[in-house]
């Protein structure tokens, strides 16, 4: 017999469940009428509720078997394997499954055959226990039963919410009743107001430490606050800079939260955030928005206008964490997720099973892209930038692409986000233009005498990174270009609000080593045209999602890429048009004087070898 497994998270797991109030609880029918109805769904004899403790599964409700009993042990429990695997679990002929054949519950009473167990699953993805329908004949479920059973375990978890927050609801209610009436008032009352607003790290983990050792804690909401844009200023114009735009943003914060409600400085670019007495999902919802739209306009300092880009992870504490840790670590995960899922402006997000579901995704991603860092395994892809008039290509730029162990060739947007949060970033960058400029030789041979422009991806990794620069320019040095071509780099807007000295001087020392500078994605961030005068920037490449508004119904472009041309025209810049996918917005481009751009209307991104292939056979180079 193979025993249930324990999962390695099963101390939160268990404190998750302790904090329903549920076990050893009366029948409920409510609850019975579930169970009644997931017999009726799968035809089964015995329909149970089980919820799974330290050593023991514990039924709720019971029906269809006489002289239940209301426990069993968990080692040899069904629904114990649900748990562990978090998804549902059907056993057609027990008999016949070498995990089961021999189990007590199968040799013995109730002679167990046929088992579905489906996963009560909490919000914050801990497994409960398991909705189940047991028979001692063998049977099999249709896909149409099974979604019907998948429904009715979210049903249970639901009336289990439903208690746990009619619970929480009186004790706040509670709570605000001695305030109000001059009663003496609880120890947890009492310690949420004669703390300040502002803590730091040390005050925030003693008063959490606190207030989980309450006999009855109260609810809360914690939200861990990152400045995703404070390490880059901190960076490019200084520490004193950085630390003027987080003091901006906590008084933001400040503004949008109730009276009662704590901010902590935890670490340089984060703040936590306590709300308390609160537990409901989409009241805590309503503040995380308010706060992310009072960061939404820039805050000027220095004579910058300077991005409050703010990533927020929410867990809600209902007496269901052991320590402050294990609750700063959900709210951890939801912030990475956060980030990940909004790599440029603000969101928030809430511990939830997608969460930690895409925190162990995220997790093998990593080890995988270290993986590729270490076997230099990135894949340069290149996509045609084109004369508008003609269609011939005047430049490649280098993409990188990322064959999986699926065979899959995965895009940037599926790898960067966690390569920058892993620090690798620059690392592949370097890779990658290696692979590039050695590439070039070979398509030099597709397209004899054409001179041609490389244009390559700097991170801001590698911008902020000194070592990483050096390591760029010898890279360039003894990588030479064929005769006629040119390397281009594409950094983003962002990095122009910043008049640093260091980020001009590596720009300098690149335009003296034959590099074009280009701005990538223009027209996203808080730069201006005006502005490009502090660096030696030769292209402008205009964000597709203008080119995609052109002549739309609903809040068109057109105005905003005739002033780009205009202002790039009088600064003698070339400007690039991306994401042009239709004749419409070609045609409308070059009207407009546009004369270069990229899209997938000429060729998407392609390997190596087919855009040899593409250079060879263009018609261009037919006349």
């Amino acid at each position: 017999m193979q025993e249930a497994p324990i999962p390695e998270e099963d101390s939160a797991r268990l404190k998750e469940l302790a904090s329903y109030g549920l076990l050893d609880t009366q029948p409920e029918s409510i609850y019975d009428d579930i169970t009644h109805l997931a017999k009726y769904i799968t035809g089964a004899k015995i329909g149970i509720i089980t919820l799974v403790d330290e050593n023991r599964q514990w039924f709720k409700s019971c029906v269809g078997l006489e002289d239940a009993p209301s426990e069993t042990p968990r080692n040899i429990s069904f629904c114990g394997h649900t748990v562990a695997q978090r998804k549902y679990l059907i056993i057609n002929d027990a008999l016949d499954d070498e995990r089961f054949a021999d189990n007590p519950l199968v040799q013995g009473e109730p002679h167990i055959r046929f088992y579905a167990g489906f996963p009560l699953i909490a919000a914050n993805g801990m497994v409960l226990g398991s909705l189940c329908a047991i028979d001692i004949e063998p049977k099999s479920l249709s896909p149409q039963q099974i979604s019907s059973m998948e429904r009715l375990a979210r049903q249970v978890v639901s009336q289990m919410e439903l208690r746990r927050e009619t619970q929480l609801l009186q004790s706040a209610e509670l709570a605000l009743l001695q305030c109000e009436d001059n009663k003496p008032i609880a120890k947890e009352i009492q310690l949420l107001m004669s703390v300040s607003s502002l803590m730091n790290r040390e005050q925030l983990l003693q008063m959490l430490t606190l207030m989980l050792g309450l006999d009855v804690p109260p609810c809360f909401a914690l939200a861990r606050c990152k400045f995703t844009d404070y390490s880059r200023i901190s960076a490019t114009s200084g520490s004193a800079l950085a630390e003027s735009l987080i003091k901006a943003g906590m008084e933001r914060l400040s503004a949008c939260l109730p009276t009662q409600a704590t901010m902590a400085r935890f670490s340089d670019n984060e703040i936590v955030l306590v709300i308390p007495h609160i537990s409901n999902k989409n009241a805590i919802a309503k503040i995380a928005e308010e706060c992310i739209a009072s960061l939404e306009v820039p805050v000027t300092l220095g004579g910058f206008d300077l991005a409050l880009n703010m990533s927020m992870g929410i867990a809600i504490f209902k007496n269901n964490y052991n320590s402050p840790d294990s609750l700063l670590s959900d709210a951890s995960i939801a912030q990475r997720i956060a980030i990940t899922n909004r790599s440029k402006g603000s969101g928030f997000n809430f511990i939830d099973l997608q969460s930690r579901l895409e925190e162990q995704r995220q997790y093998k991603l990593e080890t995988d892209l270290r993986r590729l860092v270490r076997n230099n395994e990135v894949i340069p892809y290149l996509q045609p930038i084109v004369d508008l008039a003609s269609g011939k290509p005047v430049g490649l730029e280098c993409l990188m692409r990322w064959q999986a162990d699926t065979s899959e060739i995965i895009t940037p947007s599926g790898f960067l986000p966690i390569s920058q949060l892993a620090g690798l970033s620059g690392e592949l960058d370097l890779q990658v233009i290696e692979k590039a400029l050695k590439a070039s030789h070979e398509l030099e041979i597709a397209a004899p005498g054409q001179a041609l422009r490389l244009s390559v991806n700097l991170s801001a990794l590698l911008l902020e990174n000194e070592a990483l620069r050096n390591r760029l320019l010898r890279l360039i040095r003894s990588n030479p270009l064929p005769p006629g071509w040119r390397l281009q780099v594409e950094l983003v807007e962002d990095y122009l609000q910043l008049n640093d000295s260091e980020l001009g001087s590596f720009l300098n020392t690149l335009r003296q080593e034959g590099v074009s500078i280009a701005i990538d994605d223009f027209g996203t961030g808080y730069s201006s045209l005006s502005r490009l005068h502090n660096y030696p920037v030769q292209t402008v490449k205009v964000d597709y999602s203008f080119v995609r508004r052109i002549d739309a119904i609903q809040k068109p472009s057109n105005q905003l890429l005739k002033t780009i041309q205009a202002l790039g025209r009088d600064l003698s810049l070339d400007i690039i048009a991306e994401g042009v996918e239709t004749e419409a917005q070609r045609s409308w481009l070059l009207q407009n004087g546009y004369q270069q751009g990229q899209g997938f209307l000429f060729s998407r991104p392609m390997s190596v070898a087919a855009t040899g292939d593409y250079l060879a056979s263009s018609s261009w180079q037919q006349g």
